[in-house]
């Protein structure tokens, strides 16, 4: 195995697509992330009449606690003990038939147009090769009305000496962002990088779409 290949291999099982038996630890309770998380739910103002749809949900913390307030909800994520974890953090909700969990690809969605009234997404969209196909899916399974809320990093020097450089993170200013969002079909856009390099952006679809 080349040094790129093992780079590689270090980034799939540690971040880009979690396996082992430590992300399965890691990820049963990512405290790193729980700020972020706290900014999404506080953003969608979940009630129990939303569907919610949760790209890259991980180990399934974050659509644990979204599941406490919506009625309903659907995941996906591409690693298999992410999966299998996320099922398990949300054995409950999967067992009444609330929370529907699937294995697919970000880019190519499962689920029917106008499906979900709400969507979160968090410290995943960095890992995204085609950003602007994933956004424009999100905007097509929500409802009209739909809200989207994300965490991701910006475009930032803190960004780039903390994980940018380790992870090759593909990263946004809040202009590039916001116009990603706008070409999807996105409007009531707000983009914001703060000065640890989280970048929080939040949208809705129109209710004439």
């Amino acid at each position: 195995m080349t040094i790129a290949e093992a780079r590689e291999r270090f980034i799939d099982r540690t971040a880009r697509k979690p396996e082992g038996e430590w992300a399965v630890k890691s990820y049963k309770n990512p405290r790193g992330h729980f700020r972020s998380f706290r900014i999404i739910m506080e953003l969608l103002d979940l009630k129990p009449e939303d569907t919610y749809c949760e790209i890259g949900c991980g180990g399934g913390v974050l659509l644990k606690m979204a599941l406490e307030k919506a009625g309903r909800g659907a995941a996906i994520d591409h690693s298999d003990d992410m999966l299998r974890l996320a099922i398990d953090n949300n054995n409950e909700s999967v067992m009444a038939g609330r929370l529907h969990i699937i294995k697919g690809d970000a880019g190519d969605l499962p689920w029917p147009s106008n499906s979900f009234t709400a969507c979160g997404c968090a410290n995943m969209f960095f890992f995204i090769e085609e950003p602007e196909a994933v956004l424009a899916e999100i905007f097509r399974v929500l409802k009209p009305g739909g809200r989207f809320a994300m965490a991701t990093m910006g475009k930032s020097i803190i960004g780039k000496l903390t994980f940018g450089l380790l992870y090759g993170l593909r990263t946004y200013s809040d202009t590039k962002m916001t116009c990603m969002l706008s070409n999807a079909g996105f409007n009531k856009i707000r983009v914001k990088t703060g000065l640890a390099g989280m970048q929080i952006c939040y949208a809705e679809k129109s209710r004439r779409d």
